[in-house]
């Protein structure tokens, strides 16, 4: 070692000040199906949701 400190930068530190952390309560990305009542189902049926069969999640597709 040369013994020299080199400064690194961290791209995610840079980032976080100028666009800050977004709430995705307040600005929801937009989705073909109502996520939350998917969610919701299936841990009433007692599944993940890679479990629920191509129809039950047909259920929840916005259209």
């Amino acid at each position: 070692m040369s013994g020299i400190d080199k400064k690194t930068m961290n791209l995610a530190d840079i980032q976080s000040e100028y666009l800050g952390f977004p709430n995705p309560y307040k600005d929801a990305p937009s989705c073909r199906y109502d996520h939350r009542a998917l969610v919701a189902y299936a841990q009433k049926v007692g599944k993940s949701i890679n479990e629920l069969s191509y129809e039950e999640k047909l259920a929840f597709v916005i259209k």
